[in-house]
């Protein structure tokens, strides 16, 4: 039987979270409440799976076609889960103040593959909005007495942030996005979130507060602080396609823009990528068949699709990963 090459459109799973708002129908999503504020757009993770909505492989899960199909990905143990996580976030409020373990944290201390290191691309941001990203503690006792007397606003280092801007966030970096801010996230295939503060806040619908891990996060995190290295970030255009441009080299993941004004080919493509369109509109040619793409939508491109067209004005985030 022979494997059809196509894109791979991918429908979101949305979740409510006490801290979203309704930013995420800018992006032509569904939603059923004014609090969304996460929608996972490329998931293979635990229930809430992404699927395919085209043919031939249209009611798949993501996860289903991984496994199915390695072909379309390169190839693969039959082990090896999807190695990406790939998600819109809404923060109408601040997130928690939350770190994630590193791999050989996630296998130490909870039994799991692998890490979750991160970046955001910042899609929308209210004037003056900013992110907490890592601190100024020298050891984990002094942020453990930070937490203890109410302090940890005075360790917490933050940052202004502007749409279009990158930000690496390896694992055991202490991090949060602030309040106004709406970002692409690409991560580890993990979902690993440890809690140092969640600003008091109870959820309504159970009168509690959310759990915190404040043990576990003080034991993952970096201390001192480590700040990537800041040529990661640098923006780097690819030599072969002037329209696209690297955002971040990362061990996990490399992350580039691709911005079409009136039409633009890309080539010498050597591996599978994950798309996410976050604005304008306009047609993804494959193999001469013209698919039309618009902001929000997100898809997979397999490895043997070497060459593809994009016509229209629109710009798309597209994440490499760079390990099975």
């Amino acid at each position: 039987m022979t494997t059809k090459v196509i894109p791979l459109f991918l429908k979101p799973v949305l979740q409510d979270k006490m801290w979203g708002g309704t930013e995420l129908r800018r992006y032509h999503y569904q939603l059923n409440s004014d609090h969304v504020g996460e929608a996972w757009i490329a998931s293979t993770y635990g229930n809430d799976l992404s699927v395919v909505e085209n043919e031939p492989y249209d009611g798949q899960t993501l996860k289903e076609t991984w496994k199915k199909h390695p072909e379309l990905f390169g190839g693969h143990p039959a082990h090896v889960a999807f190695p990406l996580l790939v998600k819109i976030l809404d923060a109408k409020e601040n997130l928690s103040i939350q770190v994630h373990p590193s791999d050989e944290n996630a296998q130490k201390y909870f039994n799991e593959r692998n890490g979750k290191t991160e970046c955001w691309y910042i899609l929308d941001a209210k004037l003056d909005s900013q992110v907490y990203y890592g601190h100024s503690a020298t050891s984990k006792d002094e942020i453990r007495d930070a937490i203890k007397h109410h302090e940890l606003d005075q360790i917490l280092e933050t940052q202004t942030v502007q749409p279009g801007e990158m930000i690496y966030v390896p694992a055991g970096t202490l991090h949060s996005l602030g309040a106004g801010i709406v970002a692409l996230e690409v991560e580890q295939n993990s979902d690993n979130t440890l809690r140092f503060y969640d600003f008091d806040r109870v959820n309504q619908k159970t009168g509690k507060k959310r759990t915190l891990q404040i043990d576990d996060a003080i034991k993952v995190t970096n201390t001192p602080n480590v700040l990537p290295a800041k040529d990661q970030t640098k923006r780097v255009p690819d030599p072969d396609n002037p329209d696209r441009l690297r955002l971040l080299k990362s061990k996990y993941f490399n992350v580039y823009q691709i911005a079409v004004e009136n039409d633009t080919k890309i080539k010498d493509v050597t591996t599978y990528s994950v798309n996410v369109v976050v604005d304008g509109d306009g047609t993804l040619v494959v193999n001469g068949t013209a698919y039309p793409v618009k902001k929000g939508d997100t898809y997979i491109l397999p490895v043997q699709v070497k060459d593809y067209e994009l016509k229209g004005h629109v710009v798309i985030v597209q994440a490499i990963a760079n390990q099975n």
